[in-house]
């Protein structure tokens, strides 16, 4: 399993960081040198198709992307890549938001088997940015124009997946934490095949924070029976209609922190029955980890539990951090 830093960029600065780092983000020649082509070994240049502002300061970027066979995807789960700014040689990875990496299908041709040949079949790479202030290639992307260019590698596998290996799985998010639940929640819906119960708890400041509120409120409304989503938010709106609004819809809202009393009630079992098998991903700033379960240790092994799952009673087995 590959490690990103939570800082999530690495800076090379002459000899203060060891050989090893600096070679694996030296620039070595591309042989191939195809734009808009993912590859895990090299970045190559990505054409910033479109973007659009989803909150005041994420935005949804959508790069070209050319399908091809040769990517070494054999194994659902969740996927990112590196972006880099090579004006500063740093990367940071994001989780792309389409999750369609493999056909479905199996065959004797290569460009549809879902073997180790298996391609990504999206023409688009869908890429969540958030603006932080100190965050030097989040900075690069938002200051992207359509029509230039991005240098992109990938993908890499961050947590590997099998269709119904639990039966619940239940996912803790917190702001653009939320990527990499929504990339494993496209995919397990869209197998019909697969019976896993999904739980999103997302939780953010306000309500103008919720990216991806209403392709999220989409799926629950198609996936009933197979999804459950409750939203978390610090602040509640100074607006009654709005409060109102929300409180009518579907999923629903939680005016407050994220809570111990809130994960319980919408969690399942910390210990449940032998026929029932339960998973919980964690994803988001440092301190909601902090709270929730734990960060992960600096040698980036997941470490043990801590916080709100441990007082549930959730061990190391049932909790993954990403």
């Amino acid at each position: 399993m590959r490690y990103t830093s939570r800082l999530g960029q690495v800076v090379l600065a002459g000899g203060l960081l060891g050989y090893g780092y600096y070679s694996f983000y030296l620039p070595w020649a591309d042989p191939r040198n195809v734009p808009n082509t993912l590859d895990p070994h090299y970045f190559r240049p990505f054409t910033l198709r479109s973007r659009r502002d989803l909150t005041h300061n994420t935005a949804l970027l959508q790069f070209d992307h050319q399908p091809t066979a040769a990517l070494p995807i054999d194994q659902p789960g969740i996927y990112s890549v590196d972006v880099k700014d090579p004006t500063m040689q740093v990367k940071r990875s994001f989780t792309p938001i389409v999750s369609r990496w493999f056909e479905t299908n199996r065959d004797d041709n290569p460009a549809t088997s879902t073997g180790p040949n298996a391609m990504w079949t999206n023409d688009r790479l869908e890429i969540l940015v958030k603006r932080y202030p100190l965050a030097a290639v989040a900075q690069m992307l938002h200051r992207t124009r359509e029509g230039a260019t991005a240098e992109i590698r990938g993908p890499f596998l961050e947590w590997a997946y099998t269709p119904n290996r639990y039966t619940h799985l239940a996912l803790i998010a917190g702001g653009t934490g939320i990527t990499p639940m929504y990339q494993l929640i496209e995919q397990v819906l869209a197998n019909p095949e697969d019976r896993t119960h999904l739980t999103l708890v997302y939780a953010n400041r306000t309500v103008s924070d919720v990216a991806l509120r209403e392709q999220i409120e989409q799926l629950q409304a198609r996936y009933t029976d197979r999804l459950s989503v409750q939203f978390t938010v610090d602040q509640s709106p100074d607006n009654e209609r709005t409060r109102l609004e929300l409180a009518k819809g579907s999923p629903g809202y939680v005016f407050g922190y994220l809570t111990k009393d809130v994960l319980a009630q919408r969690l399942p079992s910390a210990r449940p029955a032998d026929e029932i098998r339960t998973m919980v991903l964690v994803s988001g700033p440092d301190a909601m980890m902090s709270a929730v379960c734990g960060e992960r240790l600096l040698s980036g092994e997941q470490g043990p539990v801590s916080g709100i799952l441990r007082e549930l009673g959730y061990t190391s087995e049932q909790v993954y951090k990403l």
